[in-house]
Order: C-alpha cells, then sequence, then structure tokens
C-alpha cells in the first residue's frame, strides 16, 4: 500500500474483514473504504478502529450485568443456571462445562469451578461425573420455550422460505445456553439507546464471541478453532455462557488498555470521498455494488482478501446477524441459511462480478492486490479462484510473491480486455503450460519446494497467458466442465508429470516438498542465493532498519523465486548485528577483512599440511588438497559464506575416498543447522559423503597445538562442529 499509493489517495478495501488494510491505510495518510455484505465482519473491523475508555465500558458492563431478569440481577441469573456441587469436595461452585453424548438426555461428564477446593490450595477447576440435581438443572428449561421461538423468529420470519433451515440451526444450542444468550441479547439490545456507539460494538462484539463459545459445534476432547460441519458431534461440550461473557469482556480490557494509534473516522462516506482528510467509513455494501457508492477513476488501490465459500460460516453468520439486529444488512442475509454448496466455480463467479465492478474505480495507474492466506488445500483453490475471476474481469498480472509465513499476494492492473478462443484447444494448452511451469520453477529455484508456491507459480503463469481470459470468462455446458474445474485439473496433471517427484520426507507441515525427477539442468539452490544478496546488501548499505532489508532482499526475489521469510531471517541473523532497532554488517564480515582472512586461512592449511607431513596442492575444483603417496587425503572448501548448494551437491573427481572439510566461520552455524534441516537433500549428502564442517577459529587453533600429527587430527578436527549433532538430527562426525 505505501509503495503503490501516495499520501491522500484512496484506497478500497472491497471484502473488509477485519481491520489491518483500513488501519494501515489511514495511518500512512491515505483515505480507506470498506465494503462487506456482512454486518459480523463489519463489526470486527469497528472492533479493531474504534476507541472506547475502559471507565466507559466497565459501566456499561455493570449496567448489563445487573439489569433485571425477574426478581435477580442478570448475572446472577445467569450463573445460577450453571451451578453445580464439586466432584471433589462436594461442595457448592459453578460449572464450566458439562460434556454431553449427541444421543444421550442428559451430560456425562462436568468441570466445575470450586471456591472450596480454590481455598484448600487444590486446583480450582474440579472434573467428575454430574449428580442428579446437574440432570435436573439441564432440563428445567424447555426445549421449545420463549427463548426458542424468539431466537426463531429473529433470524427468519414464520412465513420466511428460510424459516425451516433456521430452526436446524438454533436446535445447535443446548435450551440452557440458548436462554442465555437470547436474555444477553434482549437486554443489551435494550441499553444500545443509552450507551456510546463504540461502546456498544464491544459489548456488541464480545456477544458474538459467545455465540460462537455457546454453541454445541465445539467436540468434547478435541481442540478445533471452528467447526468444519453443522452437525453436533457426537460428542460435545455445553459451555457456560455467562463465564465466557466474562472471560470475553476481561480480553477486551486488556486490549484496549494496550497502547494504539488514533484511527480518525469520516463522518460520512460522502466526506470521505470528497478528501483531502484523511478517515475511514465501512460501508454495508456488497462489493459488485460498490460503483454505486465510489466514483469511477477515483481509487488508487483495490485491495481485496476474497471470502471463503465456507457454508457454516455464511450460515452462522446470517443466523448470529438476526440475532444482533433488526436491520436491512442482516436481513439481505438471511438467503444464506438455506444455501447448503458454496463451490468453487460459485466463488469464481461471484469474485469475478465483483472485481469487474471494481476495475472502473481505478484511477490510470491504479493497482488491485489479492492478498491472502489459508491452509495450503484451500490456499491452493482460492489461487485457482482469484487467478480466473481476475483475468476474467479484465485485469493483467503485475506481479506476485508466495511465502508460507505470509501467504500469496498478487498484485494487478485493470486492462477490461477479454479475448475468444475454443476451449477445448485452451484445456490442452492450460495443461502442457501448467506443467512446464512447474518444471521450470523448479530449476529455477534450485532446490525441493512446497506445493503452495508451486501451485501459486503454475496459476500466475496461466493467469499472465492472454489465452487464459476465455476460459475465465466462458461457463461451462452440459458436456463442458466449468473453467474452475479445468484449471484445476491442468494444476492437478502437473503434478503428475514424470519430471518431477514427491520428496519422501515428512516435512513437518501440511505442505509437502517436491523436486526434479534430473536435477542437472538446475540452478544454484535459492538458499545460496538468498545468503549472497544478505551479505551484499549489507555490505553495500552500513545502516538498516529491518523492514528496509527484508524489502530489498524481497525485491531481488520476485514471483517464483519468492524465498520464505524464515530463510530470509536466519541469512540476516548470520550476516548481521543488530544495535537497537538498526542492523548493520558484522565487523568480521566486511568484505575486505574477510578476504584476507579467507586467504591467511588457505596460507595456514598449506602449512599445517606440510608440517603433518602431506603433499598440499590447489586445486582446480578444491581450494586445497592434502595427499599422502599419491592419494587425496583431505580437502578442502574456504568460504566465508554458506554456499551449501554449490559446495556439498557439486560432483568432483579429485575427493574419491578423502575427507570433505568445508571451513567457514562459527558464526554461520545456525544458519547451516536451518539449511540442513530445510534441504534434505544437503542433509543426505553431508551423510553419505562424510563432511566435516571446520570453524575459522577451531582452524586456527589446531596450528598452535605442536604435538599435532596425523592421528590426532582425525580425532581433534571434528571436536568444535559448527552443527551440533542433535539440532541437525544427523550423524555428522
Amino acid at each position: 500500500m505505501r509503495a503503490l499509493t501516495r499520501p491522500g489517495d484512496l484506497v478500497v478495501d472491497l471484502f473488509c474483514q477485519g481491520a489491518t488494510p483500513v488501519q494501515e491505510s489511514v495511518v500512512a495518510g491515505r483515505r480507506a473504504l470498506g465494503f462487506s455484505v456482512n454486518p459480523l465482519l463489519l463489526l470486527v473491523a469497528r472492533l479493531g478502529l474504534g476507541r472506547c475508555t475502559p471507565d466507559a465500558l466497565n459501566a456499561a458492563f455493570t449496567r448489563l450485568a445487573d439489569s433485571r431478569k425477574g426478581d435477580l440481577p442478570l448475572h446472577r441469573h445467569l450463573a445460577d443456571l450453571y451451578r453445580s456441587h464439586c466432584p471433589t469436595c462436594g461442595g457448592p461452585g459453578v460449572a464450566v462445562w458439562f460434556a454431553w453424548d449427541r444421543d444421550g438426555e442428559y451430560p456425562f461428564e462436568k468441570a466445575v469451578r470450586c471456591p472450596g477446593c480454590k481455598m484448600a490450595r487444590r486446583d480450582e477447576i474440579q472434573s467428575g461425573p454430574p449428580d442428579g440435581e446437574d440432570v435436573e438443572n439441564a432440563r428445567h428449561v424447555q426445549p421449545h420455550g420463549l427463548a426458542y421461538y424468539y431466537a426463531l423468529d429473529r433470524a427468519a420470519p414464520l412465513d420466511h422460505p428460510a424459516r425451516e433451515r433456521a430452526a436446524e440451526l438454533v436446535e445447535l444450542y443446548t435450551p440452557r445456553n440458548l436462554a442465555a444468550l437470547m436474555d444477553l441479547t434482549m437486554r443489551l439490545d435494550r441499553l444500545s439507546s443509552d450507551l456510546d456507539d463504540g461502546v456498544m460494538t464491544a459489548l456488541t462484539g464480545v456477544l458474538l464471541d459467545c455465540f460462537d463459545a455457546g454453541s454445541s459445534l465445539a467436540p468434547y476432547g478435541e481442540e478445533r478453532s471452528r467447526p468444519r460441519t453443522l452437525r453436533l458431534p457426537s460428542r460435545y461440550i455445553e459451555r457456560n455462557v455467562w463465564l465466557c461473557f466474562e472471560e470475553g469482556f476481561v480480553r477486551l480490557l486488556a486490549d484496549i488498555s494496550s497502547p494504539q494509534d488514533d484511527i480518525p473516522s469520516a463522518v460520512d462516506v460522502a466526506t470521505l470521498l470528497a478528501g483531502p482528510t484523511t478517515g475511514y467509513a465501512l460501508v454495508s455494501h456488497a462489493a459488485r455494488d460498490v460503483q454505486a457508492v465510489v466514483p469511477t477513476g477515483s481509487a488508487a488501490l483495490l485491495f481485496a482478501d476474497p471470502p471463503r465459500p465456507d457454508g457454516v460460516f455464511w450460515a452462522l453468520s446470517a443466523l448470529w446477524a438476526g440475532w444482533l439486529w433488526d436491520s436491512p444488512s442482516a436481513r439481505a442475509m438471511r438467503p444464506l441459511l438455506r444455501r447448503r454448496r458454496f463451490d468453487w466455480d460459485w466463488h469464481r463467479r461471484a469474485l469475478q462480478a465483483a472485481l469487474q465492478a471494481a476495475g472502473p474505480l481505478l484511477t490510470s495507474d491504479g493497482y488491485l492486490i489479492t492478498l491472502f492466506s489459508d491452509t495450503p488445500n484451500v490456499e491452493r483453490a482460492l489461487a485457482e479462484s482469484v487467478s480466473l475471476a481476475a483475468r476474467g474481469a479484465g485485469y493483467t498480472l503485475s506481479g506476485w510473491g508466495y511465502s508460507p509465513e505470509v501467504g500469496q499476494r498478487l498484485v494487478w492492473r485493470w486492462e477490461a480486455e477479454t479475448g475468444d478462443e475454443d476451449v477445448e484447444t485452451l484445456y490442452h494448452a492450460l495443461a502442457d503450460a501448467a506443467e512446464w511451469t512447474v518444471v521450470s520453477t523448479l530449476r529455477e529455484r534450485g532446490e525441493p519446494t512446497c506445493h503452495t508456491l508451486l501451485h501459486a507459480s503454475a496459476c500466475t503463469h496461466l493467469a499472465e497467458r492472454e489465452r487464459t481470459v476465455p476460459a475465465a470468462s466462458a461457463e461451462g455446458s452440459a458436456d463442458q466442465p466449468e473453467p474452475f474445474a479445468q484449471v484445476a485439473d491442468a494444476l492437478r496433471f502437473a503434478f503428475e508429470s514424470p519430471a518431477i517427484t514427491r520428496c519422501p520426507e515428512p516435512t513437518g507441515s501440511e505442505d509437502s516438498l517436491w523436486w526434479l525427477t534430473d536435477p542437472e539442468p538446475a540452478d544454484h539452490p535459492l538458499a545460496d542465493r538468498v545468503g549472497y544478496v544478505v551479505w551484499e546488501l549489507l555490505a553495500r548499505q552500513s545502516d538498516w532498519s529491518l523492514p528496509e532489508l527484508e524489502h530489498a532482499i524481497y525485491a531481488h526475489f520476485p514471483g517464483s523465486l519468492t524465498p520464505d521469510l524464515a530463510l530470509v531471517l536466519v541469512c540476516i541473523e548470520s550476516y548481521s548485528i543488530q544495535e537497537g532497532d538498526r542492523l548493520r554488517l558484522r565487523p568480521e564480515d566486511d568484505p575486505g577483512r574477510r578476504a584476507d582472512e579467507v586467504e591467511r586461512l588457505g596460507r595456514d592449511l598449506v602449512t599445517l599440511g606440510q608440517r603433518l607431513g602431506f603433499e598440499v596442492r590447489r586445486q582446480e575444483e578444491w581450494d586445497l588438497g592434502w595427499s599422502s603417496q599419491g592419494r587425496q587425503v583431505y580437502v578442502f572448501d574456504i568460504s566465508a559464506a554458506v554456499a551449501l548448494g554449490r559446495c556439498l551437491l557439486g560432483q568432483r573427481e579429485s575427493d574419491v575416498g578423502a575427507q570433505r572439510c568445508l571451513v567457514l566461520p562459527g558464526g554461520r552455524a545456525a544458519l547451516v543447522n536451518f539449511r540442513l534441516q530445510r534441504d534434505s537433500r544437503l542433509a543426505r549428502a553431508v551423510q553419505a559423503d562424510g563432511w566435516q564442517f571446520v570453524k575459522f577459529r577451531h582452524l586456527r587453533r589446531l596450528l598452535t597445538e605442536e604435538t599435532l600429527d596425523r592421528h590426532a587430527l582425525k580425532t581433534v578436527l571434528g571436536l568444535d562442529p559448527i552443527v551440533e549433532q542433535g539440532a541437525a538430527q544427523i550423524p555428522l562426525f
């Protein structure tokens, strides 16, 4: 955003799903406009952008907790719903949760917060089987009482087509939890006219968190961040709603107490668009309708993190929006209650329509940035959908990058041009192009590469081809698959190519690594090149901030060469020292100083070899070799850089039977260790060829050992290894 826009420019977040894009834009002096058809996502954005004082929030919480429910304050009434005896000491307590069997009529386990056990210096939370009173309390709330019909009517009125589906969703809550949630919802709604907007937004956010935590979709005995289906698990957790609300409120207080940049909001959309004031506005609008709000040619940057075709998310969003608001935006969500299928072709068509509508909003030098990250499988499908949708909507790809720590970024220009070509001919062209791109990417990177980056490389290559446009704009027919299916098949076939193979070693993540069947044509490993660029940049400029240096490094490796962030950071750490928030080259890595040191070490190796009675020669393939009776005994590479690919993977004829030694600065230890764990080819080469890593300092120490002989050398050469065996997890020495 900072690179592609100027202060005062308008940045439009087409699918606002949180505060970050808007916040970063405003802090940098731009105007920001966020769109979303989902009022819950706008609520999340407002939570991140708005500020309220802890005193005001505490006062509102107290009013809500003390509001009356019959003869009791609300907090007392809700706490009583979950009262329970401690399964350890039998004393009175409050249940944190109950565990239920889907087919059972009563809970089978509970966890109780017990003051008595806490006083006795035992764990405050005690778990065990429920008693008869627990069963009676669970049955006390009627399954289809007032809370049930209130929740159902808010989600879908009696005559609405989605009424039956809404009833299924309401049934995802136990009667007790549904009653507690509706009590909180109604009483917070009554307070809304008396509360500041920021305070009301904050408490609504806490309540929304309770809607999520209070459902029965959380499986018992299993940690799961989000529900995968809208079906009750065979055994599920019923959480204490009031405790969830209290805990959410405490987290919110801690969040608003932390320092944060002030984010000025606009008076209204018209004021924001008129400029030149800095600020933001959030608009409850579908992205495909942005032309009704934003003038043509007024946006310098469109930002898009596309919504996922997640049926669970959209159904629950529609349900919860109806519970929270009786508003046009909440009512507009009701059709999503009935939609059970959100496939990727639907996603591509909807995204294409939105991007096509947004294109004319861009200035002549404006850009669209699509930035997203997810689990590998979802991220790959997103890349396919985004590439097809953007090209079908008339955009051309300007640049891209992928890092597993960050996700995929694609930068587009608006051209508004489409083409025409026979779909069957195009399908075969896509398959050939995808295979060629995957193989070419591996050759360019020169090292095993994760599936997601290879997939992204193929997607973006297809997006760069003019002939991909009609595949994105055409629709499937009875005898022809949908465009998304065509591209997905082409990409799948690319990974069935005999030219590549899946690495057998587990990577410790969901993303598999792939490599060439014949690695001969491959370039030097990308990691070697990244290390050299880091050293070169630090040597060229004496002072850097970390973001500046990262930006400069990534500028050297665009698109398919994008290195993962972990590699970049370990290279920076290896070649730099930090003073405050600034980085500079390690003094010992000064080019002149290192060159002198390498030259001295070469002379020292000559001296040591001759002292031990070896014939010492400089060789074409090695920096130095020690021979005895015409046979190579030791061969040495001396390097200030960690060019492990060049050293360890190169085929050399003059080292048969010799002990191979790579002499490196001791400060490269972490980088060598990282590289060996990152690339299994290097680890196998170390083990198979018997490599020893020798530190500069250790070699200098050997020179001072006057009693050193050939026999002792075999023992002491590896006594100060640059890579510890436990860390590398391979028998190096």
